[in-house]
């Protein structure tokens, strides 16, 4: 270790740490080099302990550079192997070394490794990559950056770029790149840079411009060209501005030769400056070689790999350019949409994919406001003059290039260009009427395509809702006009109406006063004088019409822009239609509510819609909401309130419904922003009519006696109305109003009627849950309330009641001790118990979520409960199990069953009580059974495999208790369970807890489910409907009626879930934005399933098969297979109607048709036939015959001559043999007589040349039949 001074401190490494880990690295290897470097390694750890020498990574890096410089000395040639593993345990050994260390000893081990480098050919590659990697680290730890200091080591790493070695060239180009990144910021990032552009331009000389740089036999200077490409594609972002500006002008020149390897190459490098942040290059060099690739794109036919890239380079090009010089970027435009167009035109789906995220992404990012008002002032100028003096501008280009593509030429990517034209029209927003109705008038002719022809009519819609969302209704219906005005009503734009109900948002209401309700008015008109004339059908038509413009008033107050301005002039019209007209008062109500919620969140800052979640349109009508808008609004809304209060509330009195609670909502919006003085005098005339309307009702029931009639039900529904609105005048009333709404519902609460029982549990519920002041203050008189009325409590009132009793449980630790809460908990519990069994439906769930909110209010700790007091209301629930009456012990038992569903927590404590469960089942009680079978199916479904083993021997022997009760119908129910059983314990489990006489049931449970696994396994993806595939997943929760059934009826198709009800959530299929291949592989479907639509394809769609309607396609092909077919069936009952939509009736009756009749039958041999019909096998003969599945061919046959003929507009002469049903039975035997039947086909080929196919089966038949004949004849 000669020439080393090991005088530095050395670093706290063990002493055999860097020798074992190469040991523990490379000893497992098999190559050669990693043998001997561990024998080097070990060699010299020996010689260091023989020494006395610490074994550190110091010691090794001494003993490794002393060994290489007394080897590069020498004049013999030293072993390669050695020299490979001394610069690799340099290399190292390195990044160990201490910086002050290696600093001082920098210029010898710099020489030492320049030598070993220069030997190049005499030594391996491995050998040149350490060496290299020695480099690199001595380059990065110098102190200063002088040039002339670092240009040998950096010149010996740019000496190895084009090593023809790969490996050594690869780490080469990685040690130049770390360099570069060490030297940014540097005085040396100007020479490193120039050298490395100065070997680039000598390997350019060398090339010569020679046309085989693609070769392999071609010049040398040509393949270091591309060698240096390559390392340009890590370094050129990383070196100085001008040498990155004359290294793109020769990119330039590469470019020109047409050479694919260097063309890739180049576009990598260009691929790699774009996406690199923040990164300053020259931007008119850059344009230059984007707008050439764009155009060598657009002339030349070249693989879709290519043309993918090309699309991804300009996309990501574009927008670096527009950064650095939007000037410039932006006159370019059309030259890139251009070439962005031809790929789409490609029929490769990555490329089509490509550059459909290119123009839309160059469109949100290259068109700004500025050249979108250029080409409005452009086209403003010339609006008025005969001859436009200049060319279109850039926008007006752009535009007409999105307008092509809608050119049938490309039909089969219209999808992909209805997201590019909707990007388009959301990044011209209001502007889009002076460049895009050329393009709107297109998208409404291809509304008129037929359905078969056109797959893509929800794209279409779409892109024709992002115009409206741009331009505005008002725009919008100028360039598509709904043609109201027509006299023929057919040609109405009727298709128009969805998409304007779905996508207007930010209109005016001043243009739906104006105009859409003059249309209402010129429809209306129209409507009453066809009525006159007589044309009904029409008249219904046009009051449908009516129905229609009224609809759209719920998205015109979708974010208006003018509701301060223009709603009081609205505000008449609306209480006309809601005073007059009935079936809109739901449209109107929906549409006020809209406006007041959009309004009231805006002030609450409430509106947290993310981007995502809303379009363009909508961002843009949501940011004109500003506080001050909203509260303007308010206020207008609010000084009409009194006006609609007034018309609402009237409504809701006389209305004997109100559909879906729409006018209640509706005055409860309103009553929380209208002024208090004018809800209070509603309000007090309420509760007036409300008072008289109850006496009244009281001194009626106090005056009948025993031989009067019953009061007429008017003054109960009066009643429950006044209620109703009291209730909903709410949100506008204070404290005071609130008492003598209080006051009128205590007594109702024990009215005889159930309608006024209802009212009032439900007015007092609502009180009870949105003011939690109104109950402190009284909540010993509620509580005596409640126990007060239950005896006269009407069951249709229960649902109410139990939510007036939940608001007071939880709001017991507010005001009470533990004990208290106790004790009010036990005298409302067996109510909520015994709710479960309730008749109604609605009754039973709210009695089950009270159970659970109860427990979650007690339990939860984030809430302030405990899980004490979670297990103490379990057990209190529990406890009804040792009650007398059945009904109230399943009751129980289904609480608990439903608690521990809920509650995880619970379910090991639930199996504790299964003893006392199981004594009861000796009661042989049905409701009992029941309950006490769902309480086990839900204890089986939460547990985890290893708890349910401890309780497996009991839950077997209780439930095969039950298993032969057929009478009760729980032999199922059992079985079933089981099947769970195994399911979650496995099969061995369960088997060894199963009692011997019921193993049977267990082995046929076994061969179930490996018969279920088998047809799963089977069942191709392929055999199933695409569009019925969708992926879903469900979400479970609880569904009592399915747990406590008498039945099982398809129970065994979900072990786990079949008692939960499942909320199927479709994922649709992805947009092309989020994945290529599912939206590619569905237009490849669309495509093959479009050259499939042929009629004599639809053949092989039997009647009897279930029809997918999920699947768009299998239903249309379904509905159009009668018109190919031509099986058209004609019926006696179909009306006759004329093309005035008016019923045609014969006078004399429409003749039917009869079956002949037949003289030799007697009503006997008729009522027999008529029974045969009836019987299954029978129809399932008749259609057959009926349904064309043995279609001979018979029109094809000549009348002239032997063999089929070809018909005028008819397919090519076909017709299908008719098979035995045989082929399908389970039985073998019938299946082989099936198959000697149809091997006579081949048979009876050469005989039946000639013939048509109607004689040849009409043969086949004659045959058969005098073969049974001669049959019958030898066996009599």
């Amino acid at each position: 270790m000669e020439g080393i001074e090991l005088d530095a401190p050395s670093l706290s490494f063990p002493e055999n740490d860097f020798c074992d880990s190469i040991l523990s690295r490379y000893s497992t290897s098999t190559q050669d080099d990693h043998h001997h470097l561990c024998a080097i390694i070990g060699t010299m750890s020996q010689e260091l302990k023989d020494q006395n020498l610490p074994c550190t990574p110091i010691a090794y890096f001494g003993a490794a550079c002393s060994s290489l410089d007394r080897l590069s000395s020498s004049y013999s040639d030293p072993s390669p192997y050695v020299i490979d593993s001394l610069i690799t345990i340099l290399s190292l050994a390195l990044p160990r070394i201490s910086i002050p260390i290696l600093k001082k000893k920098r210029e010898l081990v710099s020489n030492v490794v320049v030598r070993v480098l220069k030997l190049n050919y005499s030594v391996t590659a491995g050998a040149v990559v350490s060496g290299l990697k020695c480099v690199a680290h001595l380059l990065s730890i110098r102190d200063s950056f002088n040039w002339d200091d670092i240009s040998q080591l950096f010149g010996v790493l740019l000496s190895f770029m084009t090593d023809s070695r790969i490996k050594v060239r690869r780490q080469s180009h990685s040690c130049i790149r770390d360099t570069l990144l060490n030297f940014q910021g540097t005085p040396a990032l100007a020479p490193a840079s120039e050298a490395i552009t100065n070997s680039f331009e000598k390997f350019l000389l060398l090339a010569g411009g020679s046309n085989a740089v693609a070769s392999t036999d071609g010049p040398k200077g040509a393949q270091h060209v591309l060698y240096i490409l390559d390392a340009l594609k890590e370094c050129l972002p990383l070196l100085s501005f001008k040498c990155v500006t004359a290294i793109l002008k020769y990119f330039k020149t590469l470019l020109e030769l047409r050479q694919p390897v260097v063309t890739r190459r180049v576009t990598d490098s260009l691929k790699v400056i774009c996406l690199h942040p923040g990164l300053q290059v020259p931007a008119e060099p850059l344009l230059d070689l984007l707008c050439s690739l764009a155009l060598y794109a657009s002339t030349n036919e070249t693989s879709a790999d290519n043309m993918t890239f090309t699309a991804s380079l300009l996309d990501v090009g574009m927008k670096k350019v527009y950064s650095l010089n939007r000037q410039i970027c932006v006159v370019k435009l059309p030259i890139v949409f251009s070439t962005l167009k031809d790929i789409l035109a490609s029929e490769h789906e990555e490329a089509i994919f490509a550059a459909t995220q290119a123009l839309k992404n160059s469109i949100n990012s290259c068109i700004d406001e500025s050249l979108i008002k250029q080409g409005v002032d452009q086209i403003t100028i010339n609006k008025n003059a005969e001859t436009r003096k200049c060319g279109p501008t850039v926008i007006e280009k752009v535009c007409a290039i999105i307008e092509s593509l809608l050119d049938y030429h490309y039909s089969a990517v219209w999808d992909m260009v209805f997201q590019v034209v909707s990007t388009l029209f959301g990044k011209l927003g209001n502007y889009s009427s002076y460049f895009m109705r050329g393009t709107l008038k297109n998208l409404a002719d291809m509304q008129r395509l037929p359905d078969e022809d056109f797959p893509y009519r929800k794209q279409l819609h779409e892109s024709l809702g992002s115009a409206l969302g741009a331009m505005g209704p008002e725009t919008f219906l100028s360039f598509l006009p709904l043609k109201l005005e027509v006299d023929d009503l057919s040609e109405v734009n009727v298709w128009l109406f969805p998409i304007l109900k779905q996508y207007t948002v930010g209109a005016r209401l001043s243009f739906f006063t104006e105009s859409v309700l003059s249309m209402v008015g010129l429809i209306k008109k129209k409507s009453r004088q066809l009525e006159l004339d007589g044309r009904i059908i029409s008249a219904r038509s046009a009051d449908a019409l009516v129905y229609s413009l009224w609809s759209l008033l719920p998205s015109f107050c979708n974010y208006p822009l003018d509701t301060a301005e223009s709603f009081q002039d609205l505000e008449k019209a609306l209480c006309g239609a809601l005073s007059e007209e009935c079936d809109i008062r739901g449209i109107v109500c929906s549409a006020l509510q809209v406006l007041i919620q959009q309004n009231k969140r805006i002030i609450e800052e409430q509106d947290d819609l993310t981007v995502t979640e809303v379009g363009i349109a909508e961002q843009h009508a949501i940011a004109h909401y500003t506080l001050q808008v909203a509260t303007d609004n308010l206020r207008v809304l609010g000084s009409s309130a009194r006006n609609l209060l007034t018309v609402l509330s009237g409504i809701l009195l006389e209305s004997p419904k109100d559909d879906g609670g729409l006018l209640q909502s509706t005055i409860r919006e309103f009553s929380s922003i209208a002024d208090k003085e004018v809800v209070k005098r509603i309000y007090l005339k309420t509760m007036q009519k409300l008072l008289a309307v109850t006496q009244k009702a009281t001194k009626a029931e106090n005056s009948r006696d025993s031989n009067s009639m019953r009061i007429d039900d008017s003054s109960n529904d009066s009643r429950a109305r006044l209620f109703d609105l009291a209730v909903s005048l709410l949100p506008g009333l204070d404290g005071e109003q609130i008492n003598v709404l209080y006051s009128a519902v205590k007594p109702a609460l024990q009215d005889m009627e159930g309608l006024i029982q209802k009212r009032a549990y439900k007015v007092l519920s609502i009180i009870l849950q949105r003011y939690d002041g109104f109950i402190t203050p009284r909540f010993g008189e509620l509580l005596q309330l409640m126990i007060d009325v239950l005896p006269s409590c009407h069951f249709s009132a229960k649902r109410h009641r139990l939510d007036c009793i939940y608001c007071l449980i939880v709001h017991i630790p507010k005001v009470d001790s533990e004990q208290r809460r106790h004790e009010i908990l036990t005298s409302f519990l067996t109510e909520i118990i015994l709710a479960l069994k309730e008749v109604n439906k609605r009754t039973r769930n709210r009695a089950y979520d009270v159970l659970v909110q109860i427990g979650h209010t007690f339990g939860d700790e984030e809430n302030g409960g405990k899980k004490e007091n979670l297990y103490q209301f379990f057990n209190m629930v529990a406890g009804g199990l040792a009650l007398e009456s059945p009904h109230m012990i399943s009751a129980a038992m289904k609480g608990v069953a439903r608690l521990a569903y809920e509650f995880s927590d619970l379910v090991s404590i639930a199996y504790k009580l299964l003893p006392s469960t199981f004594l009861l089942l000796q009661r042989k009680n049905r409701e009992i059974i029941k309950a006490n079978l769902g309480l086990l199916k839900v204890l089986v479904a939460k547990s985890q495999a290893e708890g349910l083993q401890m309780f497996l021997g009991s839950v077997v022997e209780g439930l095969l208790r039950w298993q032969d009760d057929t009478k009760n119908h729980f032999k199922a129910k059992v079985k079933h369970i089981l099947e769970m059983l195994v399911k979650k314990c496995g099969l061995d489990a369960v088997k060894a807890v199963m009692p011997e006489e019921h193993m049977k049931l267990l082995t046929n449970i076994r061969k179930i489910k490996e018969r279920g696994e088998r047809k799963h396994a089977a069942s191709s993806d392929e055999t199933k409907s695409h569009m019925s595939r969708a992926t879903t997943s469900r979400i479970s929760r609880w569904n009592h009626t399915k747990i406590f059934s008498d039945f099982s009826d398809g129970e065994t198709e979900n072990s786990d879930g079949e008692y939960m009800d499942t909320k199927t959530v479709s994922g649709r299929h992805s947009k092309f934005s989020s994945q290529l291949k599912p939206k590619a592989s569905l237009r490849s479907k669309i495509i093959h399933r479009s050259d499939k639509s042929l009629p004599e394809d639809l053949f092989d769609q039997l009647e009897d098969e279930p029809l997918d309607l999920l699947d768009r396609y299998k239903t249309r092909s379904a509905l159009r297979s009668t018109t190919h077919l031509k099986r058209k069936q004609e019926s006696d009952d179909d009306p006759e109607i004329d093309s005035e939509g008016r019923l045609i009736v014969h006078e004399g009756g429409k003749p039917k048709k009869g079956k002949p009749s037949n003289p030799d039958s007697d009503a006997r041999s008729e009522a027999g036939s008529f029974k045969s019909l009836n019987s299954k096998k029978t129809q399932k003969r008749r259609k057959t015959s009926n349904s064309g599945w043995a279609y001979t061919g018979s029109e094809y046959a000549s009348k002239k001559a032997g063999g089929d003929v070809k018909r005028k507009d008819k397919l090519e002469p076909y017709a299908y043999w008719p098979l035995d049903r045989k082929m399908m039975s389970r039985r073998p035997e019938h299946r082989a007589a099936a198959r000697k039947g149809m091997a006579s086909v081949v048979k009876l080929t050469k005989k039946l040349e000639g013939k048509s196919a109607s004689a040849a089966l009409s043969m086949k038949l004659v045959k058969s039949n005098s073969q049974k004949k001669g049959n019958k004849r030898k066996s009599r």
